[in-house]
């Protein structure tokens, strides 16, 4: 745009300046030849001249074309030397595109850019010259020169979708989402099925987290297998929950969410997760206990297991002898030995959690165990014991810490267990 403004500026300054030149002295010309005389101002005898050297420029070209066709007809027929010539001739000519399509592979992105602008004028395939020669003039920083070559390219036929696409992926190298997204919008019922098209929206959604959109999608992406089916299933799970998330806090909203969900999705650890922790949100802890209770009695699975323990509503001498009840399948699962150990202590039932916690530890629980027999711990009154315990689940969270040197601790208490992790 700062060009076409310069050049408007420039142009109506020279129109100024010419103007006034004209009216200052028109000159005068004479031009003899044979006995034919032409008598004329020194402005339009320039015009003219004008006029003529534009006339052998499009000439050449006329002979360029003219040239390009008699080369392609004779090289194919072998007519002898000036077939050779000629086809040798535009053989060279498209050796221009080929030596930048090299460079442009090579990274070097100006040496491309000349190499590729300059032989689109007689290359087989322009479109290819102008895209190659719009990314070239991204890596260099010109997103102007890029957009020119961009609408170059457009002008080929049928090639307005291509363009498109290549456009949009500009717009996601720099980061600019929205603006790939209105590109790929593509209202034409001959282009909206495009595998490429629609493999380009599910990335720039994803990135945008438009998870409603993404699940709209799903089924298109499933029928071109535009990724492996795990992959697809993930994306799938993600709009599901990001459906029950948006749906507020409102037990209405929330359930009129889930049962808008597949029958199959609301079998799933993560939504019915999800949807448990909605419903407690929104006050409704008692149907949340009774959510998780059913889908466990169904399907043992650790996820819904901690979930269930994190409830802070209910009956929860009940839900623990419900949890207890796991015991007889699952007796050596951490998660839920260290779920028991939560309910426990919710039944304020301490040495019972204590067990349970310790055992969840020895069975393989993780730092969350450690943290929550750390605190059981101190509340105790078994400060070594606490101390040692967060030892460990820093251990476990950040693993070990390298050795440096380290101020002498007035803490005599917290020197022990800060050593240990060294």
């Amino acid at each position: 745009m700062r060009r076409l403004f310069v050049a408007v500026l420039v142009i109506l300054a020279a129109a100024a300046s010419l103007a006034y030149l004209v009216r200052l002295d028109a000159g005068y010309v004479l031009v003899q030849f044979h006995g034919l005389s032409v008598e004329t101002t020194i402005w339009v005898a320039l015009l003219a001249l004008l006029l003529l050297l534009f006339g052998f420029y499009y000439l050449g070209r006329l002979l360029v074309v003219c040239a390009d066709l008699l080369a392609r007809v004779l090289g194919r027929r072998k007519p002898g030397r000036l077939g050779g010539m000629l086809g040798s001739w535009h053989a060279r000519r498209r050796g221009i595109t080929t030596r930048g399509t090299v460079a442009f592979m090579e990274g070097r992105w100006r040496v491309a850019l000349r190499l590729l602008a300059r032989g689109a004028r007689s290359s087989d395939t322009p479109l290819l010259n102008h895209l190659l020669a719009a990314r070239a003039s991204e890596e260099l920083g010109d997103r102007e020169l890029a957009q020119g070559f961009y609408q170059l390219a457009a002008e080929a036929p049928g090639a307005g979708l291509a363009v498109r696409l290549a456009r949009a992926r500009a717009e996601m190298r720099g980061g600019r989402l929205s603006e790939a997204l209105a590109l790929l919008d593509v209202d034409d019922a001959d282009h909206a099925d495009a595998p490429a098209l629609l493999r380009l929206q599910l990335e720039v959604l994803e990135r945008l987290g438009d998870w409603q959109r993404i699940a709209a999608l799903l089924p298109e992406a499933r029928r071109y297998g535009l990724r492996a089916e795990t992959a697809l299933a993930a994306l799938e799970e993600r709009s599901w929950l990001a459906r029950l998330e948006h749906a507020g806090a409102s037990s209405g909203s929330l359930q009129t969410a889930w049962k808008a969900l597949p029958s199959p999705a609301r079998q799933h650890p993560a939504l019915l997760t999800a949807y448990a922790a909605g419903l407690a949100r929104a006050g409704f802890g008692d149907d949340a206990a009774k959510l998780l209770s059913a889908a466990l009695r169904r399907e043992w699975n650790a996820q819904l297991v901690r979930a269930y323990a994190l409830l802070q509503t209910g009956d929860a001498r009940a839900r623990l002898k419900f949890a207890e009840s796991l015991l007889a399948g699952h007796g050596r699962e951490p998660q839920l030995l260290l779920a028991l150990g939560r309910l426990a202590l919710g039944n304020r039932l301490w040495g019972k959690a204590r067990e349970y916690l310790e055992s969840s530890l020895a069975n393989g629980a993780g730092s969350e165990a450690c943290a929550e027999l750390a605190r059981l711990y101190q509340h105790l009154g078994e400060h070594e014991r606490a101390s040692a315990m967060l030892q460990r689940a820093v251990k476990l969270s950040v693993g070990e810490l390298p050795t440096l040197p380290m101020p002498e601790s007035r803490n005599q208490l917290a020197a022990p267990v800060f050593n240990r992790l060294e």
